[in-house]
């Protein structure tokens, strides 16, 4: 009998530091049948008393050595802290290095990564574009001339050329209307985040890329609808329920975007948005307590998978309902709990979209 959900793929994002933790999850991973393994990128931490990160490209670059199999992938990285024409030759050699198994993900940028360290972000998103115009560019032609407001380049070369043709996949993580209509018009995957969608918006706004995508010329069937999910599975929901509670509070105070969503009082603050706030310790210990007096846990349920195996499998199933395709998974626990987790995740939920039905 077919397996209803064999067109379904399944990512899991490795944690952001301890590199022996980081290959055993992603080995682990990969000998279980995962399609991808992909990797934030940030220069800090996203954390309370730990803000740890190591550099992506470089573990990724070590993955590939390590990994036969799976897809490799940044999930996401920004146009603003390596120049695109610098970009395009590291994900092209990932992409050597791995015999074509990149997938470039690639966003706005978010404050903590560049504003502490004085990185310029004017007009984010016409950067973005830029960029994307300028690396798919140099991917595939022999030589690239470019006449943009952020990029002039002149009689540029880049070679040699990534095993992936015509390029790797560009997958773009769109939660506007103007960097999903960018998605509709250049990129080869979408891949936004929980909050601010929630499942009923994640399928909507897919319809207008795919509509958008046409009126481009495109085939929709050349986007890849993904989305990145955190995830807590437990034995029981309680337990679940409990490790979820601030950090998804903390994560939904930061999308003012959110409240619209879930259509729930949530009075955001203009310095917690993730386009301002910078982490360390001072400032989150500010938006813990901000968060657990704005944001009420009912909009828990309504951004995040969690729960036990059937709680998760039932999330999920929400997912590919709304239209998912790539489901990218980061395990939502402690570093201690990090394999136990993934383990569970791994056995008891998506095994249950392996097997066939």
């Amino acid at each position: 009998m077919k397996n209803v959900f064999e067109d379904v793929k399944f990512g899991y994002q490795v944690p952001p530091y301890l590199t022996d933790l980081i290959f055993e999850t992603a080995l682990y991973a990969e000998e279980k049948g995962f399609d991808s393994i992909f990797m934030a990128d940030h220069l800090v931490g996203i954390g309370i008393k730990r803000f740890d990160f190591l550099e992506t490209w470089t573990i990724l670059s070590a993955l590939a050595m390590k990994t036969k199999r799976v897809k490799l992938g940044s999930c996401v990285t920004d146009s603003h802290r390596r120049h695109p024409a610098v970009l395009a030759q590291t994900v092209m050699t990932l992409d050597r290095l791995s015999g074509g198994r990149t997938i470039f993900g690639i966003g706005a940028g978010e404050a903590m990564n560049l504003v502490p360290y004085d990185i310029e972000w004017n007009k984010p998103v016409s950067k973005l574009y830029e960029s994307v115009k300028v690396i798919k560019e140099l991917w595939t032609q022999p030589v690239v001339n470019f006449e943009g407001e952020f990029f002039h380049i002149r009689d540029a070369l880049l070679e040699p050329k990534p095993v992936q043709k015509p390029h790797p996949p560009i997958w773009i993580a769109a939660n506007s209307p103007r960097t999903m209509k960018i998605t509709a018009e250049i990129a080869d995957g979408w891949i936004p985040t929980t909050p601010p969608l929630t499942f009923d918006a994640y399928k909507e706004n897919l319809r207008k890329i795919l509509n958008w995508a046409e009126e481009h010329g495109r085939n929709p069937d050349a986007i890849e609808p993904a989305i990145f999910e955190y995830i807590i599975v437990a034995k029981d929901y309680d337990t679940a329920r409990e490790l979820i509670e601030l950090p998804g509070k903390m994560i939904i105070a930061q999308w003012p975007g959110a409240a619209q969503h879930v259509k729930m009082n949530i009075p955001m603050r203009e310095e917690f948005h993730l386009n301002r706030f910078v982490f360390n310790r001072q400032n989150v210990l500010r938006l813990i307590e901000y968060a657990k007096e704005a944001v009420p846990s009912e909009a828990i349920d309504t951004f995040f998978v969690y729960g036990t195996p059937d709680d998760c499998i039932d999330g999920i199933e929400r997912c590919l309902k709304a239209g998912v395709k790539h489901f990218v998974a980061a395990m939502f626990v402690r570093l201690k709990s990090l394999k136990q987790t993934l383990r569970m995740y791994t056995e008891e939920v998506v095994s249950y979209f392996k097997e066939e039905k």
